[in-house]
């Protein structure tokens, strides 16, 4: 259970660090690594009943899906159409949007 403190100024820190804490400890296996990311993410929605705990829970979900989740960093990665399957014309094509849209 996530313990606020209005007057602890650490608890910010004391909630990524343990954030990583988890992530990190072998000892506790994939299941219950899941488990306990699920129980954390309620448990932050519960902090927005607050303003100005907005920017913690962002930033604490940002850091849980980054850790706990398999999904690439980038999701422009794995989208459209590789170019060496482009025909010369259809890769002039691009180029020329691409010009288009630096020209801007």
């Amino acid at each position: 259970m996530i313990n606020i403190s209005k007057n602890n100024e650490d608890f910010e820190l004391k909630h990524y660090l343990k954030i990583i804490d988890v992530y990190m400890n072998e000892e506790i296996n994939e299941e219950k690594k899941d488990l306990w990311k699920n129980q954390n993410i309620i448990e932050l929605m519960s902090l927005l009943e607050h303003a100005e705990n907005r920017l913690l829970v962002k930033n604490a979900l940002i850091l849980l899906i980054t850790l706990f989740e398999d999904i690439p960093a980038d999701l422009f990665n794995n989208r459209g159409i590789d170019t060496k399957q482009l025909s010369k014309k259809q890769i002039k094509q691009v180029i020329l949007n691409l010009k288009k849209e630096i020209d801007k």
